[in-house]
C-alpha cells in the first residue's frame, strides 16, 4: 500500500510538472501572438513598448521602428503564419540566464515566400511572458 501511494505521488509530481511546463509554454506563445500582430500591424513603437526590457536595451524604439519599417518594406506583408515549434529553454543565445520559450513560425510574405519566424519570449521579473527577440529566415 506504501508503495502504490509513493508512486501515485510520483505521477502527481511529473504531471503537475508537465501541467505547469505547459502553462508557461502557452503563456509564451500567447505573449508572442500578441506582439506579432503589433508588427504585422506596423505598429512597432507599440511593440517596442511591449517588448522585453533585454530587448529595448538591445536596440533603442527609433532604430526599432525604422527596422522593422524596412524590413517590412522589403518583404511585404504577411500572407500566412502556422505554428511551427515551441522550446522552452532555461537560456539565449547572448541573453541572460532565465526562462524562455522560443516560438517558431513557418510563414510567408507578399515578396519572401519562406520563412521562418522566430520569437524568443522570456519572462520577466514581474512575472509575465515579453518578447525578448525577434528574427526572420
Amino acid at each position: 500500500m506504501r508503495k502504490l501511494a509513493v508512486l501515485s505521488l510520483i505521477l502527481f509530481l511529473a504531471f503537475a510538472k508537465l501541467a505547469v511546463a505547459q502553462d508557461a509554454e502557452d503563456k509564451a506563445r500567447f505573449a508572442a501572438e500578441q506582439w506579432i500582430v503589433l508588427v504585422d500591424d506596423g505598429q512597432y513603437d507599440e511593440s517596442w513598448k511591449e517588448a522585453a526590457k533585454s530587448f529595448q536595451q538591445w536596440i533603442t524604439s527609433d532604430e526599432w521602428q525604422k527596422k522593422a519599417a524596412a524590413d517590412r518594406t522589403q518583404m511585404g506583408h504577411r500572407t500566412s503564419r502556422k505554428l511551427k515549434e515551441l522550446k522552452a529553454s532555461n537560456s539565449a543565445k547572448g541573453m541572460a540566464a532565465g526562462q524562455y520559450v522560443y516560438v517558431k513560425y513557418q510563414s510567408t510574405f507578399e515578396n519572401k515566400k519562406t520563412a521562418t519566424e522566430t520569437i524568443t519570449t522570456v519572462l520577466e521579473g514581474d512575472g509575465v511572458w515579453r518578447v525578448a527577440s525577434y528574427t526572420v529566415n
